[in-house]
């Protein structure tokens, strides 16, 4: 296949690449210029839609996984026209430009879009009611590119290792308390994170049988914040840094949060026959790529 990725200096675009490139031909789009050895692609603004086609049509692109988005769920509270028109109107001209040009879209979305008031795990038949300008304006990309039954809309909440100096909720907990500082997290709010690397064959496999359609590419079960912080303390062996309980109501945030945020992925588990990590074999998998890069405890 020939896939291109927009976003691919991003966490998971990289994980994408990294996971694909020895397998299938690569190439993608980010207006960041990051320096990695051995991969290039094509520093366009995807806003230049015009550009994004020719470079998709001279390639003659298979597939367009589709990663780029403003995810900072208070940035796109405070700045929602910038929101829509990365999430919303790059993602609609992608979707028509895929259509026009015989080009499976691959759209990763978020949980975002449940307003989280029911205490279980949601499933893609769930109505959806995001609370917020980001689950929101995700929402409508994924309305943009189901119009088109062959493209495929993945829903996820995701961690893993940066190529830029942004940090995933992962990175974040990890270097805080390699630091030695007090974390507050959330035990009133639950979620289903999967690694970036454990996505990105997720999103292979469904190309290779080509999916499409709506599927929730998630942990199996979920975790609270708190949760999370603890068991990765604990994987880690970190001595250092504080982790104490606290309430979303307690916190400091611009945009309102779901509170219930996890998913079931059985229909995406059943669709490929695979089983798929829990959040805790997730940090253990964590554990490992942080530890081939670094040595843990210096």
């Amino acid at each position: 296949m020939k896939i291109y990725i927009t976003g691919i200096a991003g966490l998971l675009g990289y994980s994408i690449y990294r996971c694909l490139k020895d397998r299938e031909e690569v190439d993608g789009f980010d207006i960041v210029e990051a320096e990695v050895p051995g991969m290039s692609y094509h520093h366009i603004s995807l806003f230049d839609t015009e550009a994004v086609e020719q470079e998709l049509i001279r390639g003659k692109a298979e597939v367009l996984i589709h990663t780029a988005a403003l995810v900072n769920v208070d940035e796109c509270e405070e700045h929602p026209k910038e929101a829509e028109k990365l999430n919303v109107w790059v993602t609609a001209q992608l979707a028509d430009m895929c259509q026009r040009h015989q080009i499976k879209m691959v759209y990763i979305s978020t949980d975002a879009v449940f307003d989280g008031e029911e205490e279980r795990l949601y499933t893609e038949e769930d109505k959806t009611n995001p609370v917020n300008v980001y689950g929101r304006t995700k929402r409508e990309g994924e309305i943009c590119v189901l119009r088109y039954p062959e493209n495929l809309v993945f829903r996820t909440n995701l961690y893993g290792i940066n190529l830029q100096k942004k940090q995933s909720f992962g990175e974040w907990i990890y270097q805080s308390l390699k630091e030695n500082k007090t974390l507050h997290m959330f035990t009133d709010i639950d979620f289903s994170p999967i690694l970036a690397e454990e996505l990105a064959e997720l999103i292979h496999k469904a190309c290779q049988n080509n999916l499409g359609g709506l599927y929730h590419a998630c942990g199996t079960g979920c975790i609270t914040k708190y949760a999370f912080a603890i068991k990765l303390k604990e994987i880690f062996g970190l001595k250092t840094g504080t982790i104490e309980a606290s309430v979303s109501d307690n916190g400091v945030l611009k945009a309102r949060r779901s509170k219930h945020m996890g998913m079931s992925n059985e229909k995406l588990r059943g669709e490929l026959q695979i089983e798929i990590s829990t959040p805790e074999e997730g940090i253990k998998r964590f554990y490992q790529q942080i530890k081939e890069g670094e040595s843990i405890g210096d």
